[in-house]
């Protein structure tokens, strides 16, 4: 979705900027360099969600960026503090912060103080950061993954399929104890973690991407509670590769 159209006021030519970000860079200004490359960008075509993203920040943070840069050039975004102690956020910014928070969640405490730091112009200690995440209502815990596509009531429909597929089994069968009872599940081979413990108001979740083109083969898996437990890798999740995992006569 493309960011906010708000034009970007050429201060300076593109040469002069390029200049500006060099004088920037002899000074190790990196709160400044990253905020001048992000000019650049929008100077070169990109909307404001595309430039901040670039350069690794939110489009709030962006668009705050645009409207500093445009009412001071340079000036307007250079970090407000030095090297003494940096000022606390106000109410009235924990309450925007908060919108912030919402609007990007789930979120690492790295980049939530980036967050602080690139538009607020706040340095916080992690110790520090988790109390004020604390104090707006957030919870710090491994997100749950789901599938971007799993529909609102997805437990009560599970619930209906258990109970149907329950409905049709041979009395005879479950009363000779000619059946194994357990779990099937699938999964593709992830080449990244995701177990990691992320900020989100609520419990949070993340998409499940599930990475097939870096795979041949997905892996099934069933886990008896009583009789054995199968692992076999399948080249898809059709319902006929789940037929064919289970032996039969």
């Amino acid at each position: 979705m493309p960011g906010p159209s708000k034009e970007v006021v050429r201060h300076l030519d593109e040469a002069e900027l390029t200049e500006a970000i060099d004088d920037a860079q002899k000074e190790k200004q990196t709160r400044l360099i990253r905020r001048l490359c992000f000019i650049r960008n929008l100077y070169k075509g990109d909307s404001v969600t595309e430039a901040a993203d670039r350069v690794g920040v939110a489009q709030p943070t962006g668009s705050r960026w645009l409207e500093a840069w445009n009412a001071e050039s340079v000036a307007g975004l250079e970090p407000e503090f030095g090297g003494g102690r940096p000022p606390k956020l106000s109410e009235e910014q924990q309450e925007q912060f908060k919108d912030v928070l919402e609007q990007h969640q789930p979120l690492t405490t790295q980049q939530i103080q980036r967050l602080l730091e690139d538009g607020f112009n706040v340095s916080y200690s992690q110790r520090h950061v988790s109390r004020l995440l604390k104090k707006l209502g957030m919870n710090y815990a491994i997100p749950r993954p789901v599938q971007p596509d799993q529909p609102d009531d997805a437990e009560e429909i599970l619930e209906e399929n258990l109970q149907a597929a329950l409905d049709e089994l041979d009395d005879d069968i479950v009363t000779d104890g000619g059946f194994v009872l357990g779990f099937l599940d699938e999964a593709w081979p992830r080449p990244t973690d995701n177990s990691r413990r992320l900020w989100a108001f609520g419990k949070p979740t993340l998409e499940k991407v599930t990475p097939q083109q870096n795979f041949d083969d997905a892996v099934f898996g069933f886990y008896a509670l009583f009789g054995e437990s199968v692992v076999e890798c399948k080249p898809d999740l059709t319902k006929e590769s789940v037929g064919d995992f289970f032996p039969h006569d």
